[in-house]
């Protein structure tokens, strides 16, 4: 039966409205600032801006602890410039050796937040929709690896301006003490920038191959801790044999070439302990160059094989 004031199921009781869908007609930026706002985004992905707490305790956590040295010598500098008045012996980090000292934290930065950076996008199958319109797979490559760069070189810069105040206030006229730190201190922006761009290249290239978060990590964690493990116990064995050419392979490593590339900018020749005699710091620069061609032509020809 039909409830009673209720039409039946066969009276034309619906409506139909005609919504008008209409094209875009505003202005269409193009293909820069397509790039732009990836990057933009993928920066504060990196960060977890926009998303929650819990997306930020991470790069958070590491930078900090990645700093807290440089912040300690920054707390204490008066401590030491006293200690340095009386003649006293005092161990300080400076710009050249402070990333060897703390590089294991870089790592660890790379291996949270790498896979960030380039998993979702293909773990929810929306890489296809970017390349829809103005963007290009190369474009989305280098909006990503330029935005990931851009948070290592942030990461690795806020340690160095801690340690360049901290040397700044052990001297007793800060203004002259600016001037004179100065020089020391430049050397370090292009140093960061290619152990940040080193860095980005080879965990966005390895990251790109999983679109799962957890085996992207793995491979970080193999390529970055592994590897490097494996031969720093090849160099240790070749020290102890006299074998000359053991001190070459820690060319290979992806944290040892970018730290004696680092010496290269400050103008010194890399710890003989740490890697040997036989090779300069010119060595290490060309090693760190061409790992950052290799690593990006990966990533790159990685995303030109994705078909939008």
């Amino acid at each position: 039966m039909t409830a009673p004031n209720q039409p039946a199921a066969t009276s034309p009781a619906g409506s139909i409205y005609d919504l008008g869908y209409r094209h875009y007609e505003g202005v269409r930026h193009g293909r820069l600032y397509a790039m732009w706002s990836l990057y933009v985004e993928s920066l504060r992905g990196v960060w977890g801006f926009g998303r929650p707490t819990t997306a930020k305790a991470a790069p958070f956590i590491i930078l900090g602890i990645y700093s807290l040295l440089a912040i300690v010598q920054l707390a204490f500098s008066s401590v030491f410039a006293q200690a340095m008045a009386r003649g006293d012996t005092v161990e300080l980090l400076t710009y050249a050796n402070y990333f060897a000292t703390l590089s294991p934290f870089i790592v660890l930065f790379c291996i949270a937040q790498g896979p960030e950076v380039v998993c979702r996008d293909q773990r929810y199958s929306v890489l296809p929709l970017y390349l829809t319109r103005a963007l290009s797979a190369v474009d989305y490559a280098v909006a990503k690896i330029a935005a990931f760069t851009t948070s290592l070189f942030v990461a690795l810069m806020v340690p160095m301006i801690a340690l360049f105040i901290g040397d700044v206030l052990m001297k007793a006229d800060a203004f002259q003490a600016i001037g004179d730190e100065i020089p020391h201190f430049l050397p370090a922006i292009p140093a960061s920038f290619l152990i940040a761009l080193g860095l980005a290249a080879i965990s966005l290239a390895l990251s790109s191959f999983s679109p799962r978060r957890a085996y992207s990590a793995m491979g970080l964690v193999a390529y970055f801790l592994i590897l490097e493990a494996v031969l720093a116990s090849v160099f240790a064995i070749g020290v102890e044999s006299s074998l000359e050419w053991t001190s070459r392979i820690k060319l290979l490593g992806p944290t040892s070439a970018l730290s004696g590339a680092n010496d290269w900018f400050f103008g010194i020749r890399p710890d003989p302990k740490t890697f040997g005699e036989v090779l300069g710091a010119d060595a290490y620069l060309g090693a760190a160059l061409l790992s950052v061609l290799v690593f990006t032509s990966i990533l790159l020809l990685k995303y030109r094989r994705v078909r939008s």
